[in-house]
């Protein structure tokens, strides 16, 4: 289980210090002087290139990017209209289930829109999945490679043929085993052809990757199923990726320009619970530093909010007068909301008290804590459309809350009968739970909680029974926390928290029902002060998500 093992006050806290308190605060963005130049890479294929079936959706791309990184001679900008993974850049144009006809029939607008330095193809398997000829689906792809490069002159496309050991998925399994050879042979010699004509193209042979049910405790599969690589398969692909992409550079096929510091998010979307148990929301422009007004979400009877991003979707879960869970979505990519629904998940066994959503990827983790004071959770996948029902956990709590590292685990911490924290961890990738655990040596008891991440970092606020609040955070990757640190600021009743480019945004409901925010910046080390949010506004709850 990728949980924390020990809790040692070992990272640096992070200073209260009182700064000029403006409406918002800004994440510091570091230096690029002398920064290696950042190449435009137009990931495009079917569902391998989206990542299917990769833990945290990353696929061969998050792999790939990483190393590139690390060789120090140029940056990966990933380009393209899909959005799949938990990497800060995760753009592609992979569409699963597409054939190579399919893929031809929009890539003009793709490349229109993307303006790629590189374009990375792996295409195909589909096609033969679906019984056809390995020698016209190499045909069919070598025009559309010609099709690139007439919309792209000067380009630079490297395709990685299909992995050899692919079973296939249909039924009766297609003979991929003769198949896969003949279509990646066809296209290894088009290599030729195409740099005859003075074009741009490299071809690279897929690994053979061990197949899914034939790996052994030494030699872990490769493949999640007959067509997809798992997260190991991945970054096989992404590696065997990387030296045909450092080639290229080598021969000038390439140049990249400025790098742009990545941020994945600059605008928060604030949702209050008023005192008539209505519901509010407000934006907040970071990178401008402007709130927009408040505007009224049509909702009444309100016990509890929470929500969650997935990608540009902001999804908000509300506890209605019945004790069940109720959704709205904003899609600020559409500019379109829905109206409140049911979530397709079942009533819960107990009407919820308390409630907290967290989000990785397509995928929102609900948890609630009922009135016999048990803890349950449910998963909702957004991609393929599907909740999997309510888990009961059991306990006795009062309040939650949750928080997704991107290792694809979430962290859920409770306040339990005798109002002390405990965690318990999912670790979806190893598909594991485990036992709950005192969060960070927690000193006092509390009333509320807020939890938020930053990679593989967890920041973890609690509200006293006194009203004072403390921080804490747990760095995933070493095992350990920082210690309890005892923030400014007094007479606090609910708080809540959102993370994003290393800034961690607190929310706070104080006794005179005002909601209050500070900052805290991790790059720099320090919070500002406590400011009123969004202008103000009179509140007795209130949560937070960035859409990306």
């Amino acid at each position: 289980m990728n949980r924390l093992t020990a809790l040692a006050a070992a990272a640096t806290l992070l200073t209260a210090a009182a700064t000029a308190s403006p409406d918002v605060a800004s994440a510091a963005t570091a230096s690029t002087d002398a920064a290696p130049p950042t190449v435009r890479v137009l990931p495009l294929g079917d569902s391998i290139t989206y990542g299917r079936n990769s833990c945290t959706g990353n696929g061969y791309r998050g792999p790939l990017q990483h190393m590139a990184a690390a060789g120090g001679r140029f940056g990966i900008d990933y380009v393209g209209s899909q959005q799949n993974g938990v990497i800060a850049d995760p753009a592609n144009e992979g569409h699963p289930g597409y054939t190579v006809d399919q893929i031809s029939d929009n890539v003009d607008g793709w490349l229109a829109a993307a303006r790629p330095d590189v374009v990375l193809l792996h295409i195909g398997v589909n096609d033969l999945n679906q019984y056809a000829g390995a020698s016209e689906t190499a045909d069919k792809a070598a025009r559309l490679v010609d099709r690139i490069f007439a919309d792209q002159p000067g380009v630079t496309v490297i395709m990685q043929g299909l992995i050899p050991t692919t079973t296939g998925m249909n039924s009766p399994l297609p003979d991929m085993s003769a198949k896969i050879p003949e279509y990646n042979a066809a296209l290894q010699r088009l290599e030729a052809t195409e740099q005859l004509a003075g074009r741009h193209f490299r071809y690279v042979a897929a690994p053979a990757l061990i197949p899914y049910g034939q790996g052994t405790a030494t030699r872990p599969a490769e493949m999640s199923d007959g067509l997809h690589p798992n997260d190991a398969g991945y970054a096989r692909l992404g590696e065997n990726f990387l030296a045909p992409l450092d080639r290229a550079y080598n021969d000038g096929w390439f140049r990249g320009g400025s790098a742009q510091a990545t941020r994945v998010a600059d605008t928060v979307r604030l949702v209050a619970l008023a005192p008539d148990r209505s519901l509010h929301n407000a934006e907040g422009d970071y990178a401008a530093g402007s709130w927009s007004g408040w505007s009224d979400l049509d909702a009444s009877g309100i016990k509890e909010v929470t929500s969650a991003a997935t990608f540009s979707v902001n999804r908000i879960f509300a506890v209605g007068r019945d004790g069940q869970v109720y959704e709205k979505d904003g899609d600020y990519g559409s500019g379109q909301w829905s109206g409140w629904f049911p979530p397709n998940i079942g009533a819960l066994p107990s009407p919820a008290v308390a409630i907290s959503a967290s989000s990785l990827n397509h995928t929102v983790h609900l948890v609630a804590v009922g009135a016999n004071g048990h803890l349950y959770n449910t998963d909702g996948d957004f991609e393929v459309g599907r909740w999997n029902g309510w888990t009961d956990h059991g306990g006795n709590f009062k309040r939650v809350t949750s928080a997704s590292t991107t290792d694809a685990v979430n962290h859920i911490f409770a306040i339990d009968g005798d109002d002390l924290v405990q965690e318990i961890d999912a670790d979806y990738c190893a598909g594991a739970w485990g036992g709950r655990a005192a969060a960070g040596s927690f000193p006092f008891t509390a009333q509320d909680i807020a939890a938020s991440a930053s990679g593989h970092t967890v920041h973890l606020s609690a509200v006293a029974l006194d009203g004072s609040w403390s921080n804490t955070d747990g760095d995933f990757d070493r095992g350990q926390w920082n210690g309890w640190s005892r923030m400014p600021g007094s007479g606090f009743r609910r708080i809540a928290s959102a993370a994003a480019n290393n800034v961690n945004h607190v929310f706070a409901v104080d006794r005179d029902n005002r909601l209050q925010e500070i900052d805290g910046d991790y790059d720099t080390g320090r919070w500002n002060s406590w400011a009123q949010a969004a202008g103000g506004a009179d509140s007795i709850g209130v949560t937070a998500a960035f859409t990306r």
